[in-house]
């Protein structure tokens, strides 16, 4: 049988961070919408959608969210138990992060950046 992925490491400029269960990426890259007209589908138009990364990390003593809320043009490795590595590159976080308290201090986090690369 073969191993499924149960596991994904996420890190930022080499770094790991402490991520729990449930870490997700959009890989991004071309979006085809089409194009329509006189009755009929004339074929369609490609974008390019960014690559974003969601997780949620755990605030441990001597974390800064000053430096976690400053992330920009950094590099996020998505690393799978299964072998598959996702790099974005040039990525940002998109919103301040929000700290709850209990439960080791959960912060939701999501970067975005150019469309994912499989390493």
């Amino acid at each position: 049988m073969p191993q499924l992925l149960g596991t994904a490491y996420i890190k930022v400029d080499g770094d790991l961070l402490r991520s729990n269960p449930g870490a997700k990426i959009d890989l991004g890259g071309q979006v085809r919408e089409p194009v329509v007209g006189a009755g009929t589908v004339h074929g369609y138009a490609e974008k390019t959608k960014e690559a974003t990364v969601e997780c949620e990390i755990s605030l441990a003593k001597g974390d800064s969210l000053e430096t976690i809320r400053s992330i920009t043009n950094a590099t996020i490795t998505f690393e799978c138990d299964t072998g598959q590595v996702y790099i974005v590159r040039h990525a940002f976080l998109t919103d301040p992060p929000v700290l709850s308290e209990g439960e080791g201090g959960k912060i939701p986090l999501k970067f975005a950046g150019m469309p994912a690369e499989e390493a």
